[in-house]
């Protein structure tokens, strides 16, 4: 009997312990789970944020331009004017390609659906804003969620059932900020539900993200149309492979048909005119202004996908269908004759002794093309310039073609005088050297300048040319670029052509 209950005793502790460590483990799992909750709880309180352009460019001073109409004459491509009547639609949206929406009543419950991003998502945007007012240039913001635009109020709000508070800001769709003539978007993050949130009802859904953008401004100047809005659009656009609607304020149809092959490349959904939207148009990602790093730059530090310049013209020639990626090497085919385009500007900047420099460039050893672009006809000019290897002109918006030249030719820029070479360089030396060119810079004499035809040469026009420079570009650009033709020294420039034949022995 004393062993039985012994036993017995020993039975009891075993099945003491067995239910002690059957607890433990328990707790153990209980708290696990907690602490798993708890952390995509606390993911999930996280907002999706924008996308920091950082570039630390000095502040531009701040450009005045008067209020335009929608017809007003626009600068071509080598400083001609065309008027260009702006012709709206009664739609509010520009069909160039394949359309995929669905449209919602407003009453609906499932328009009201929030479209959570997913939670990586929200972790990589958790510490950065939705939109970046800072930059000296541009206004830029990238919004990841539920995000609803309504056109006509000129409006963009970000819903989260986790904003802690109501944020706004006003911001310029474009790549210059202090541009007075470019209406204002209002970007606002609410929260969902709140008290004071005033939440429109999207009346059409999409599943592809859409970027909020304004033309004006210095569009209609061929220079300006690429800088301030078609290499931006590339840098901003490009990453989504077409998957990607256009939101635009201040739309101009005879614009977007000038670009209209670019433009379909970027994106294969209908335009959207904003101003005359009615629709809550509603995206899961939302980009409102574009990226801009600098004039006619791609940094690929900053870039998507590391884009660069060199992305940027093999895009081009991939647009317009142009067949040559690199220029002639005359050290493979040195019996051949280089093709030099001589840019014959018909208005300001132009040259005015033509036949000469023909006749010297021949003599030189090139086969000379003179020709000058018909405004609106992007493809046809790119062709002729993606067949030559050097362009030559004086400083201008018709240099902007370098973008077409194949990898490998010659940019020489004729630089008026005087004092202009900062301006010079920054437009066209640096982009060219990024798109893979060779850059000659020919800066002229006064002896050169027609503009000794106007003024004596004691003047401060050619004396001190920084008295005009201090009193800002406009009044600078009256008379150094609205009023000077050159003469060219075509023995004084001969050598720029040879160090021109060397580059292409290369």
């Amino acid at each position: 009997m004393g062993y039985e209950k012994t036993v017995v005793r020993n039975l009891s502790r075993i099945e003491a312990r067995k239910l002690g460590l059957a607890l433990l483990v328990g707790c153990c799992v209980v708290i696990l789970t907690y602490f798993i909750s708890m952390s995509e709880t606390s993911v999930d309180r996280r907002l999706s944020v924008a996308y920091r352009v950082r570039n630390n460019e000095a502040v531009e001073g701040k450009i005045r331009l008067q209020n335009q109409e929608r017809g007003r004459k626009t600068e071509d491509q080598h400083g001609n004017t065309a008027d260009e009547s702006v012709h709206r639609k009664n739609s509010s949206t520009i069909p160039h390609s394949i359309t995929k929406e669905e449209k919602r009543e407003p009453k609906q419950p499932e328009a009201e659906k929030i479209h959570a991003p997913k939670i990586e998502d929200r972790m990589i945007q958790m510490m950065k804003p939705i939109c970046d007012l800072n930059n000296p240039r541009t206004e830029f913001c990238e919004m990841k969620g539920d995000v609803r635009i309504h056109g006509k109020s000129s409006s963009v709000v970000f819903v989260s059932p986790h904003q802690p508070r109501e944020e706004q800001w006003k911001v310029v769709p474009y790549v210059r900020k202090q541009m007075e003539n470019i209406p204002k978007v209002t970007v606002r993050a609410a929260a969902n539900g709140g008290a004071s949130a005033i939440l429109p009802r999207c009346t059409v859904n999409q599943a592809v993200p859409a970027i909020v953008f304004a033309l004006g401004g210095f569009t209609g100047n061929y220079y300006h149309d690429f800088t301030d809005v078609l290499l931006p659009l590339f840098l901003t656009a490009r990453q989504f492979d077409g998957d990607v609607q256009f939101l635009i304020t201040n739309i101009q149809p005879w614009w977007l048909h000038k670009y209209q092959p670019i433009i379909k490349r970027l994106t294969r959904y209908e335009l959207v005119d904003l101003d005359h939207s009615d629709e809550v148009l509603c995206h899961p990602h939302v980009l409102v202004g574009l990226r801009f790093h600098n004039d006619l730059i791609i940094d690929p530090a900053q870039a998507p996908n590391a884009y660069s310049m060199l992305d940027f013209t093999e895009f081009l020639r991939g647009t317009y269908s142009l067949p040559r990626d690199h220029a002639i090497s005359l050290r493979e085919h040195p019996t051949k004759k280089p093709r030099l385009l001589v840019v014959e500007r018909k208005g300001k900047r132009r040259f005015t002794n033509v036949p000469e420099i023909v006749r010297m460039a021949e003599a030189s050893g090139f086969e000379v093309v003179r020709t000058d672009a018909k405004f609106g006809d992007v493809a046809g000019f790119a062709s002729v310039v993606n067949s030559c290897d050097a362009i030559m002109g004086v400083h201008g918006a018709g240099l902007t073609n370098f973008v077409f030249l194949p990898k490998n030719a010659v940019l020489i820029q004729i630089v008026p005088c005087c004092e202009l070479e900062g301006m010079a360089s920054h437009t066209f030396r640096f982009p060219s050297s990024d798109a893979g060119l060779h850059y000659l810079e020919y800066n002229i004499t006064v002896e050169e300048s027609t503009l000794l035809d106007l003024y004596p040469r004691d003047h401060p026009v050619f004396t001190d040319p920084q008295s005009l420079h201090r009193q800002g570009f406009f009044k600078m650009g009256d008379v150094y670029l609205a009023k000077q033709n050159v003469r060219l020294d075509v023995n004084r420039f001969r050598p720029f052509l040879l160090k021109t034949m060397d580059l292409l022995r290369q």
